[in-house]
């Protein structure tokens, strides 16, 4: 089986770049198939490690595309353009370029089956190009976003995707979304939710040693914006600092001296308080292993995996209630004493707290981050991590599950 996987990103750094990734990986391990990927590089980027037998990147920050990877999100991990700020000239010129690469893939690999991350612009593209083969979409939540705040960029460049064989969501919560914004049958519609790597995200201790411990090191990994709730966690931990002072909290993401000014004022420059870039998902699993709490006050997520990597590293939670984590990770595991859950404040723009609920959210995510924080520092023998449950989500099993559905399609 020859697949052709297409990406209009980074192939890596951000969650769909890693279920992109991931796939082709698992996929890699399986005879006789075959592998080519689409996918957008800046200037610095390389993409070594992919497991592609033919590679076909659109460079970005060059002279046919002067700008860098246009992002799904509006803040990503690297350097980016948002939609909502690409010129008729600057959408003449990506298209181009993807459709360009495209053609040559066509040519040259002569897929069987296509696999296109995002329901969004290059989707329609690939549609228009391959309009005799099987095509799955993957919705990764972030394209129900683009199309619901640029609803005049998805009548005239994305369109109907009807024409896809099938779509898969991560959550149920997302189909109606994705019927009504791309007109998609449901019965075309999957849900398979999302999967970790777990030969990276594992425990480096046994958790029951981690108990009547006095320091606390809390992390968080994502990207340094509103949308993800950063600065109300950065003063929630500020004001858990007061009743526990034994803390450091190290956040992982592209920051700018916007963002270290904004955190310093929040925390008065408190010296607990540290940033990192994202190196690779191995320098970031390291740093959970060495950590306590991961805290995800992510205000919108189709799914939120970087929560299930944490768990899987051994790490408590405290997470806000986003329906794609919990309809991922089940009832059971939403259950257990390790994650505390913080009720969504009421929001605006679909990621943007209402500054009438700020203060008391801060307070609910302060309380959150000291339940779990007193589990760690206080002898809980009833915590047993469920290591088993969170075993149930590897990328192994959801690679299995989308191999079963290629192969239903030749």
């Amino acid at each position: 089986m020859k697949i052709l996987h297409c990406i209009a990103q980074l192939p890596n750094r951000t969650g769909s770049g890693i279920y992109y990734r991931s796939l082709i990986s698992q996929i890699d391990q399986q005879e006789n198939w075959k592998q080519a990927g689409i996918f957008g590089l800046n200037e610095r980027h390389l993409a070594p490690w992919l497991q592609l037998n033919k590679e076909y990147s659109v460079q970005f920050e060059t002279h046919n595309l002067p700008f860098p990877i246009v992002g799904m999100s509006d803040e990503m991990p690297y350097d980016s353009t948002k939609y909502s700020d690409m010129t008729d000239d600057m959408m003449e010129k990506w298209k181009r370029a993807f459709i360009s690469k495209l053609m040559e893939a066509k040519e040259e690999f002569n897929p069987e089956i296509i696999i296109c991350h995002h329901l969004w612009i290059l989707c329609s593209l690939v549609l228009e190009v391959f309009p005799d083969t099987p095509i799955i979409g993957i919705s990764h939540g972030t394209d129900i976003r683009q199309a619901k705040q640029n609803p005049a960029i998805a009548r005239e460049h994305v369109g109907s995707l009807r024409g896809l064989t099938k779509v898969l969501a991560l959550s149920k919560s997302d189909i109606e979304d994705i019927s009504t914004l791309f007109d998609i049958e449901k019965n075309q519609i999957l849900v398979t939710g999302g999967a970790y790597n777990h030969s990276v995200f594992y425990p480096g201790r046994n958790k029951k040693e981690q108990y009547n411990k006095p320091k606390v090191n809390i992390v968080y990994a994502g990207k340094i914006a509103d949308s993800k709730g950063v600065f109300e966690l950065v003063e929630a931990y500020a004001k858990a600092r007061q009743h526990y002072s034994e803390m450091s909290l190290h956040l992982f993401g592209k920051e700018s001296d916007e963002t270290r000014e904004r955190i310093g004022k929040l925390s008065n420059h408190d010296p607990t308080i540290r940033l990192f870039d994202v190196v690779s998902q191995e320098v970031l699993a390291n740093h959970m292993r060495s950590s306590d709490i991961f805290v995800f006050a992510s205000y919108y997520e189709g799914l939120g995996l970087i929560a299930l990597e944490a768990l899987a590293s051994g790490l408590h939670l405290v997470s806000n209630t986003l329906p794609g984590l919990r309809e991922q990770l089940g009832e059971e595991l939403c259950c257990e004493p390790i994650i505390s859950w913080v009720e969504l404040p009421e929001l605006e723009n679909f990621d943007e707290i209402l500054e009438s609920e700020r203060d008391a959210y801060v307070e609910k995510l302060r309380d959150a981050i000291l339940n779990q924080v007193y589990k760690i520092t206080t002898n809980c023998e009833d915590i047993c991590f469920p290591h088993d449950k969170i075993k149930d989500h590897t990328w192994e099993s959801l690679a299995k599950r989308i191999m079963i559905i290629l192969e239903d399609l030749i």
